[in-house]
């Protein structure tokens, strides 16, 4: 095996379309790591190279098309990566791979008394299902290479707030998985971690804004007017404030350069000293303060 194939180490990102996927993937590219960067559109993977060239990183960066909930698009993932490994690692039976980052996903809003439950079982397809079907296609060659998977969970995988139920359920459920995941995988050299981002200027909110009062536009003069009026606008504000894109991609450089990463890292410092607040907040108390806040 040659020197630079050692020296480059591989990653697959899912859901680079944008945010912290697209943020992390120019990142790593410029460390001159080979960065496996998943998009869903051709549009979204031209403008992808397109940054990548610019920030002169672009041969470190294979993008792919690849939605995650389809098994055979992610069976076409892993024999992508499989085959540009070999290239690279042509001495290894089982190719090396790095790290995988789980950042694909998704957010559907709205009361749970609304909510459809096709977009529910969608919520948890795509922020639960396809997210597990990902590590189980790629696992073999994170075992080679005694891995990382970092999974892209959020502050509401800690903490539930009104009208995002269905989403902070997906991402409770993936922290719940990625507990069990970093036992069971310890003994193969593994790492398992979780990122728990708080609000970030990303589109995830404004598109689930879109969704939610597309599907129910005509429940806004009902019972949850007041609610809805409220969550649109903490949406609108999370889609604008926050923590930049970049921050958290730093956070993975420094995850992936570390023998002994912890379990979980919220993003940024705020976010771990309100997680705490909760664990140590009487349910009664904490939800008279959310129902403040929400003037419900």
């Amino acid at each position: 095996m040659s020197r630079e194939a050692i020296a480059r180490k591989a990653i697959v990102i899912t859901g680079c379309s944008s945010g912290f996927g697209r943020a992390t993937a120019i990142e790593l590219a410029k460390l001159n790591w080979h960065v496996f960067a998943t998009v869903r559109k051709t549009s979204d993977q031209k403008d992808l190279l397109t940054e990548a060239r610019t920030s002169g990183c672009e041969d470190n960066i294979t993008s792919l098309l690849c939605d995650i909930t389809s098994a055979e698009q992610v069976e076409s993932l892993r024999a992508q990566v499989i085959d540009a490994l070999h290239s690279e690692q042509d001495t290894m039976e089982v190719p090396h791979l790095h790290a995988l980052m789980n950042n694909a996903g998704t957010a559907y809003a709205g009361p749970i008394e609304l909510i459809s439950l096709d977009d529910l079982r969608t919520q948890f397809e795509v922020n639960v299902i396809a997210q597990v079907g990902v590590i189980q296609a790629l696992l073999p060659m994170l075992k080679a290479a005694h891995g990382t998977i970092i999974s892209v969970s959020s502050i509401s995988g800690r903490i539930s707030t009104p009208v995002t139920g269905a989403y902070n359920a997906s991402k409770h459920a993936l922290e719940g998985l990625s507990d069990a995941l970093r036992v069971e995988l310890a003994p193969f050299g593994v790492r398992v971690v979780l990122l728990e981002p708080a609000s970030s200027p990303t589109n995830i909110w404004e598109t689930s804004l879109k969704r939610a009062m597309a599907a129910l536009g005509e429940h806004r003069a009902g019972p949850y007017a007041r609610m809805f009026t409220m969550a649109e606008k903490v949406a609108r504000r999370s889609s604008k404030v926050g923590f930049a894109p970049e921050v958290l991609a730093r956070t993975v450089v420094k995850i992936l350069n570390s023998d002994h990463p912890r379990a979980r890292y919220p993003i940024p410092f705020a976010a771990s000293v309100m997680i705490r607040a909760r664990l140590l907040m009487p349910d009664a108390l904490w939800d008279w303060l959310v129902r403040r806040t929400m003037r419900w």
